[in-house]
């Protein structure tokens, strides 16, 4: 199983690139994943924001195999 906790990013046609921190997949900075769909925006647990969860719920709900809101 892939290190979803990985913080290498790196940078594509001046495009910063991030491994997402729900699923683990490539994702631009700040943009919504097109594996699992969750919205970056740079904070961890907080309600509020484009996400319906917090990181650590989008994360459980990921490895449960449930929807990602």
């Amino acid at each position: 199983m892939e290190d979803i906790n990985k913080s290498t990013s790196w940078e594509i046609d001046g495009e910063l690139w991030l491994h997402c921190p729900v699923c683990g997949k490539n994702v631009r900075d700040y943009d919504i994943c097109d594996h699992c769909h969750w919205q970056n925006t740079g904070e961890t647990n907080i309600d509020g924001g484009p996400n319906k969860m917090t990181l650590a719920e989008a994360k459980e709900a990921y490895a449960k195999g449930l929807k990602i809101e």
